[in-house]
């Protein structure tokens, strides 16, 4: 038997591999980026553009921008585009879950999807863009609604993270 696959220390090793992935899973061993508070509506839409910080909801972000660019070039892939968004809302909302302590995160999670609030404003992100390079004016009505739409998505975000008690924020 070959001793570097076996022994006391391999599985010491890979029981505390199982321990810390378990303990990933269930949201009691934060990463230090996992650890940072929400990104702000400036980071999002930052990375609604492809410029983000590396943290995990902005990733996510970035790629719902992507899904609804995609969806707007091509309408006969909505199914399997849709249900990626769906992934990555669940993935989101499940992420803060485990960074918001449990009764407010249930509370906050059934009054509004941070997910959801994410998935809206990469759309009217992507709408207000779309517009804004093909409108023949920019000071077109529709431009400007757009935008609008995503500065109320973007006041809705900032409420609901500043309502959050998040590790790392401090009232005051």
């Amino acid at each position: 038997m070959n001793s570097l696959s076996s022994g006391p220390a391999v599985r010491a090793t890979v029981t505390d591999y199982h321990q810390s992935f378990r303990a990933r899973e269930r949201g009691t061993l934060a990463d230090p980026v996992d650890a940072r508070p929400l990104p702000d509506q400036r980071e999002l839409v930052a990375a609604f553009a492809g410029r983000c910080e590396e943290h995990p909801l902005l990733d996510w972000a970035e790629a719902l921008a992507t899904l609804h660019r995609e969806r707007q070039r091509n309408p006969l892939a909505t199914a399997g585009i849709d249900c990626r968004r769906h992934e990555l809302v669940a993935r989101i909302d499940g992420w803060v879950r485990t960074r918001i302590p449990g009764r407010y995160a249930t509370r906050q999670l059934r009054a509004a999807s941070l997910g959801a609030t994410v998935d809206r404003m990469a759309a009217a992100h992507v709408h207000a863009s779309h517009l804004l390079h093909t409108a023949e004016r920019v000071s077109d009505d529709r431009v400007h609604a757009a935008w609008y739409r995503l500065a109320l998505l973007a006041d809705t975000w900032t409420d609901l993270i500043t309502s959050a008690p998040m590790p790392g924020r401090t009232k005051g």
